[in-house]
């Protein structure tokens, strides 16, 4: 059993549906994204970097995990799914797992353009990729969970996805995967609308 502290953010997403997908059983222990819980006491102990998403591990003895890709690889790890076993595919998977997502810093710093045209170099790389691939790294794995969980948010940006089919046809052939649509439910999504002056101080905390 394993319990999951989170708010409904793409790296809480990505944890619930690595839970689903991997048929683990979990408790959810919903987090507000904007509120200053990650230092009250009680999460301390939880987790003493004050990061979230946290699990609990109690099958193996408490163990707990912070962050959503030290949390995404040990899940991966712990049930040997999602990770290809061999040197270079867990290789292949880490590489895309670990890509950089700088939109994410131009978007906390209020920089619409820096953030967007970031966003767009993201893109046009993935859609490059996927033309030749239906996953990131051959067989679905952690990294196409953790990237899918953020890029499903790209109506903020208002970007034309006419212009990427391949990452559109991805975007779509993950979503429609049952564990994902049980990893959003429980963690209940925001609404993907909001007022113009709200955006950019929501879009900070959703694309971290």
């Amino acid at each position: 059993m394993i319990d999951l502290y989170s708010a409904p953010t793409p790296d809480g997403w990505k944890v619930s549906i690595a839970l689903e997908e991997l048929r683990i059983p979990y408790a959810v222990h919903p987090m507000e994204a904007c509120s200053g819980e990650r230092l009250a006491p009680d999460f301390l102990r939880v987790s003493a970097c004050a990061c979230s998403p946290t699990i609990v591990d109690h099958d193996a003895a408490g163990f707990s995990v912070s962050d959503a890709g030290p949390v995404l690889v040990y899940l991966a790890e712990r049930s040997g799914q999602l990770m290809p076993s061999d040197a270079m595919g867990r290789s292949r998977v880490m590489q895309w797992l670990m890509l950089p997502v700088d939109a994410a810093d131009a978007a906390k710093t209020g920089d619409a353009k820096a953030a967007r045209a970031e966003m767009l170099r993201l893109f046009a790389l993935f859609d490059h990729h996927l033309q030749g691939a239906d996953y990131l790294a051959g067989a679905f794995s952690i990294a196409d969970i953790a990237h899918w969980a953020w890029m499903r948010m790209h109506a903020w940006s208002d970007v034309d996805m006419h212009r990427f089919n391949a990452l559109a046809r991805w975007l779509q052939r993950v979503a429609a995967r049952d564990a994902t649509l049980r990893g959003l439910r429980a963690l209940p999504s925001p609404s993907l609308e909001r007022p113009a002056e709200h955006v950019w101080k929501v879009k900070s905390i959703l694309l971290r």
